[in-house]
């Protein structure tokens, strides 16, 4: 059971991770580039909650598109939605400075099939995780911040890492009514 939670976590942030930076081939039109880093954020959150994920590549960089076909980002896309039905995202702190920002936020979720812990069913989690963004030809581009993707990133854009706060990501779920760190479920539950 243990293995199945870390699995459910690990491949939520991984294609959370997977389906966050990148630049389209097809350009959006004016009316759809988001003005601010926020918004970018938000209208991606609202793409990704009603399947638009064809949609979801224009926000990919181009980098991130030359290692990922659409077809492939709406294939992992569509294995997270057959474990996890993505409910709501909050959005924090912003850190915006020239071409570059760092939004936080806690993305909250319903497992399609909970498990148990300690007894109890577990049926909620969220990430709180922080999407980079950078403008790629006038729009606004978003990395996920998994380790993988940040240390790509950061190695690409050496002045990002001078600029911005970072924090790492945090996975919980709920459990008794309160929110649990995953990692000390999963010690406790060794």
């Amino acid at each position: 059971m243990v293995r199945l939670i870390l699995l459910v976590g690990l491949i939520v942030f991984y294609l959370l991770s997977a389906s966050a930076p990148a630049q389209s081939k097809a350009q959006p039109t004016k009316s759809q580039v988001p003005k601010d880093a926020r918004t970018a954020v938000q209208t991606f959150f609202t793409l990704l909650k009603n399947r638009k994920y064809a949609s979801l590549y224009e926000y990919l960089p181009n980098q991130l598109q030359q290692q990922i076909t659409p077809l492939q980002l709406a294939l992992s896309l569509k294995r997270l939605d057959s474990f996890l039905t993505i409910e709501r995202m909050e959005t924090g702190r912003t850190q915006q400075k020239g071409d570059y920002a760092v939004v936080d936020t806690t993305i909250y979720g319903r497992l399609k099939k909970p498990f148990k812990l300690n007894g109890e069913d577990v049926t909620e989690g969220r990430v709180s995780v922080q999407q980079y963004l950078f403008k790629e030809n006038n729009n606004w581009k978003i990395a996920t911040a998994d380790n993988r993707t940040r240390d790509y990133f950061l190695k690409n854009h050496p002045e990002f890492n001078k600029q911005f706060q970072f924090v790492l990501p945090r996975f919980e779920f709920k459990q008794n009514g309160r929110w649990a760190p995953l990692v000390n479920a999963l010690k406790q539950n060794q």
